[in-house]
């Protein structure tokens, strides 16, 4: 009884440790959780990313603009050495040279008057104001996109937003104002919002995740689901297939979705699944820093070897891999999930009443990569699948910032009118649109 309760409390205690050993590089945690004890940057191996700018990367250097708005002209005065005074000489153009610069801030009030006729025979007829226009004194269209840009856009909290207002135009609108203003926006961008969710559900690759984020005082998760030309937020009370079925894209998509392998993605059989080689990697790392075993190492460098051979096929202008290529590639990665799966062999039940018995993690992700080996190297058949699900983790991102400044969202219509808006703003983005401009158009 004593040694088996020794057993019990050293399997504990090695549970609890491998859970402490854990970090972002080796598990789904988050860099956030990593605390004072992150680890160091990954070194840059030698002619891997050298200085400057990277194959690929578009400048943003600043070009001569054909029509300056203001020239300036800086003449000589005086004579020449031959006597002759520099007024009367030949003038050319030199040298150019161009500032770019902001102009003062300035609010402008537009007065709207309205005009009154009376006919001959005693009627009056009045002027009608744009249903856009409200009584008394209000805010114009571009005041108020500038200030629901800075918040749902730029992630500037409301108080400081009217404060920059203040400073800059000499007017300060509310905070209730500005918040009244994101629902409004939200509103008139609905269409736009659903025309983004139609043209997902068509693509041929979407990439889908979801994270926490706070509303109504509990956690509530933010599901996203992301293309090169789009992205689409939703918000909802679960996590699962319920708040998937309710965003509206997986229930009819076709397409391949790339994601991490969370359970419910897989109750959608009507798309093809790609799994995240990044999330891959980091669980073959812990196993490579613990285990010390050889198919840990192997198995990362076989998903490392697939990557660099598509890159370097997508290169060289390749629609694929040759078939060699791929029988190689699949071969090395079934010998070491095998090799693997003989190291931590399938636990039997201790008793007929128990369950499914509980299995090392080791031989858990072993039968993953085994049971879901097409998912896992979908990248290598299907150029436009990426190796990972960067794509939505990016997209994740920003809304991690917006939560750490305003800590969370009073109501669930706030972290809605917060999907509506972002989603239109980070599609705008992809699509070389500048945000501000949908934002003046829905207030205009």
């Amino acid at each position: 009884m004593l040694f088996d309760r020794i057993d019990q409390l050293t399997a504990r205690v090695n549970e609890l440790e491998a859970q402490l050993n854990k970090n972002s590089k080796n598990s789904h945690k988050p860099p956030s959780s990593d605390g004072l004890k992150r680890q160091p940057a990954q070194p840059r191996k030698s002619g891997q990313h050298p200085k400057g700018g990277q194959p690929g990367h578009q400048g943003h250097s600043l070009v001569m603009h054909p029509t300056p708005d203001h020239v300036e002209h800086y003449g000589v005065e005086g004579h020449c050495e031959c006597g002759l005074p520099l007024s009367e000489a030949l003038i050319d153009s030199g040298e150019r040279r161009q500032q770019w610069d902001i102009p003062a801030p300035q609010i402008v009030v537009t007065e709207h008057r309205q005009l009154i006729a009376t006919c001959g025979c005693g009627k009056i007829h009045k002027g009608e104001f744009p249903a856009s226009l409200p009584p008394y004194i209000s805010y114009g269209a571009r005041l108020k996109a500038y200030t629901v840009g800075l918040v749902q856009g730029h992630f500037i909290s409301l108080s400081r937003v009217t404060e920059i207002v203040s400073d800059q135009y000499g007017v300060k609108p509310s905070d209730g104002s500005v918040q009244r203003w994101i629902g409004q926006a939200s509103e008139n961008l609905a269409s736009t919002y659903t025309d983004i969710r139609d043209s997902i559900r068509t693509s041929a690759v979407v990439n889908v995740d979801e994270s926490g984020i706070r509303a109504q005082g509990k956690t509530q998760w933010l599901h996203v689901a992301a293309t090169p030309e789009a992205v689409y937020y939703t918000a909802h009370a679960r996590r699962g297939q319920e708040a998937m079925t309710a965003a509206g894209i997986l229930p009819v998509f076709r397409g391949v979705a790339v994601h991490d392998h969370w359970k419910p993605y897989f109750r959608f059989d009507a798309m093809v699944h790609s799994l995240c080689g990044a999330h891959l990697l980091r669980e073959l790392n812990y196993f490579d820093e613990t285990l010390k075993h050889q198919w840990p190492a192997q198995l990362k460098q076989v998903l490392i070897d697939a990557k660099t051979a598509v890159s370097q096929a997508k290169e060289a202008q390749q629609t694929s891999l040759q078939p060699q290529q791929i029988a190689e590639l699949e071969q090395r990665y079934d010998q070491w999930v095998n090799h693997g799966l003989l190291i931590f062999p399938e636990q039997p039940k201790t008793s007929s009443k128990q369950g499914k018995a509980k299995q090392d993690p080791a031989r858990n992700l072993l039968c993953r990569l085994r049971d879901f080996k097409d998912s896992v190297l979908r990248f290598i058949q299907q150029f436009d699948v990426p190796f990972d699900n960067n794509r939505a983790e990016r997209a994740v991102r920003p809304v991690k910032v917006k939560l750490k400044v305003a800590g969370g969202f009073r109501a669930m219509g706030g972290a809605e009118a917060f999907c509506v808006i972002r989603s239109v703003w980070e599609t705008d983005k992809l699509q070389r649109r500048n945000p501000f401009d949908s934002l003046r158009a829905v207030f205009g």
